[in-house]
């Protein structure tokens, strides 16, 4: 009786509260709930609970059937304008959110916007994004000038000679034309970026601009007014190819997380990669006179900017070594301890020991030369105290770039080769304990660089045997394949994903004018350093350095007519190599 007299009361009290025009505040709702909805709300408040005589608290809160006042809003909010061009990591990142895309850069409240013309206080900028120049890897072009580079876009063919078009991917031309004015449709083509991989190694004298991060081995970095990502010192904000990349919006919730570039040089590694090293008759006598330091002056900076720098020390150091002869008649080769010196001034940090002279002076001399190399915590491989250290892989870390160094002499003699208990160079053998080794470390992420001490010849091109034994520790997984024998440098190639380099030629050995009997053997002053560039655990860039002996000792850079000379002469040859 009592519960009817309540409800009853209760109903009276609300009818009252309605014909009396006043409202119930009801925050987020358009409009009340209709009479009978409340009525079943005022009923569950008075049911008493099962465990009590007290009317029970809902478990669950009004949900009132109207949207709410700002979901109109947020709709719109939600609306996204992206201006073409932004790279496609971006956009897949967009792609990921609740944003939903916009055709009408006025009507959405978020805008990303490439190098916008006019500043907005709503702007931020958000990521900068790096692009590149580059050409098929046989390209002999190194530099081009801005301006050239931005009339040539813009259809004056005759801007840059020698190239006829330039190759982009669709986002890459629309970031571009920001930068360098809108592209002249017959200049500049429109290709994917496997098609521009496919051309690399081609004939077609054509020229990609890529984002950084699709940058691939096979293509030549050409630089512009001198400047390149792939250089130890690049800065970004002096590099003219690159997007400023803006987010404008009106919404204070509107973050969008983008990466701050697409360059991080916390990621990069430059090593240096050299021939022949052997500090021993004329090049030794030049030092005598004009200090250790001599040979290494004119490429000090191309050898100590690099980050890791390789050298193929082939003589051992030794404490008896007599003073340099440069018409020495034998062949019985040491380096007093003291020309060490120069392997300190140009910044060594890994030796390679395949060197078939190590033995020359003895145990006492490769003793003393091992024992010298750990004093400066140099890295040595492919040699070593026995024949386990000299066959095991030196492992190196640099910007998180897992490298192995790996190597081995076939060619002997075999009493320069290690034993079980006896210091030498690693033996090759059948290759097999190589390739093994080089499966291995691929698999567990680290880059095989693999170097030989093969037969010394003084030709451009390899042998087939020699071609036969490079491609198969390329094939075991080697990111680079180098031979360290040759005395004239070789010919280059790609095979799958390696790069192999037959022969670099001398770095510091004195065959200035070499002849065998009566024959003259050209090129021995021609040299190749090998700059090679990875990035976030790949070889991303080869950059070919091209020096000219002097002096019986001293390596300089080679001026542009005699490197175009040379390139087109070792160009010709990979070329027509195996036609």
């Amino acid at each position: 009786m009592q519960r009817n007299k309540q409800k009853l009361m209760l109903i009276t009290l609300l009818g009252v509260v309605l014909l009396s025009g006043c409202r119930l505040p009801l925050i987020g709702v358009k409009d009340p709930p209709q009479f009978q909805e409340m009525y079943v709300q005022i009923q569950r408040t008075l049911a008493y609970s099962e465990t009590g005589d007290n009317p029970s608290i809902l478990s669950t809160p009004f949900q009132p059937t109207s949207p709410p006042l700002n979901e109109e809003k947020d709709d719109i909010s939600n609306q996204i304008f992206i201006q073409d061009g932004l790279p496609e990591i971006l956009q897949i990142l967009i792609n990921k959110t609740d944003y939903s895309i916009s055709d009408s850069r006025s009507d959405a409240d978020i805008q990303i916007l490439i190098n916008p013309e006019e500043s907005s206080p709503n702007a931020i900028l958000s990521s900068e994004w790096t692009y590149v120049l580059s050409a098929p890897f046989y390209t002999i072009t190194d530099n081009v000038s801005l301006e050239n580079l931005q009339a040539f876009w813009q259809g004056q063919q005759n801007s840059i000679l020698g190239f006829s078009k330039i190759l982009v991917t669709e986002p890459t031309l629309a970031a571009v034309n920001t930068i360098l004015g809108k592209a002249d449709q017959v200049t500049v083509e429109v290709v994917n970026n496997e098609e521009m991989i496919s051309k690399s190694l081609g004939n077609e004298q054509v020229l990609f601009i890529t984002p950084f991060e699709e940058l691939d081995k096979m293509m030549k970095v050409i630089r512009i007014d001198g400047k390149s990502p792939i250089d130890s010192d690049f800065e970004k904000k002096d590099y003219p190819l690159s997007a400023s990349i803006w987010i404008v919006s009106n919404a204070a919730d509107s973050i969008i997380d983008f990466p701050p570039s697409n360059y991080d040089p916390d990621l990069r590694t430059v090593l240096i990669m050299t021939g022949v090293t052997a500090l021993t008759r004329a090049t030794a006598h030049r030092m005598e006179i004009n200090g250790n330091k001599f040979p290494g002056q004119d490429i000090h900076d191309w050898l100590t900017s690099a980050d890791l720098t390789h050298i193929s020390n082939e003589i051992p150091f030794a404490s008896n070594c007599p003073s340099p002869d440069p018409n020495q008649p034998d062949l019985i080769f040491c380096s007093s301890p003291d020309r060490i010196e120069l392997l300190e001034y140009i910044g060594a940090d890994i030796i390679e020991l395949t060197g078939n002279h190590l033995l020359d002076y003895g145990l006492s001399s490769i003793n003393l030369t091992l024992e010298m190399y750990e004093e400066r915590d140099w890295h040595y491989y492919a040699g070593g105290w026995d024949l386990n250290e000299a066959q095991s892989p030196r492992l190196m870390s640099h910007n998180k770039n897992k490298f192995a160094f790996i190597g081995c002499n076939p060619v002997g003699p075999p009493n320069v080769w290690a034993t079980n208990t006896s210091p030498g160079a690693a033996p090759c053998g059948d290759f097999s304990w190589m390739i093994e080794e080089i499966e291995n470390l691929k698999a567990e992420g680290y880059l095989p660089i693999v170097t030989m001490q093969y037969a010394e010849d003084y030709t451009d091109y390899p042998s087939g045997k020699m071609v036969s034994d490079f491609e198969m520790l390329a094939n075991a997984g080697a990111v680079v394949v180098n031979g360290s024998q040759a005395h004239t440098p070789k010919m280059m190639t790609f095979k799958g994903e390696s790069f192999i380099h037959y022969g670099l030629g001398n770095l510091f050995f004195d065959q200035m004018e070499v002849y065998y009997g009566d024959v003259y053997m050209p090129n021995t002053r021609e040299e190749f350093l090998d700059r090679l560039v990875f990035y976030d655990g790949e070889l991303i860039s080869i950059e070919l350095l091209t020096a000219m002996l002097e002096d019986y000792a001293r390596p300089r850079p080679m001026t542009e007519s005699e490197r175009t000379s040379f390139l087109s002469r070792i160009f010709s040859t990979a070329a027509n190599f195996g036609r």
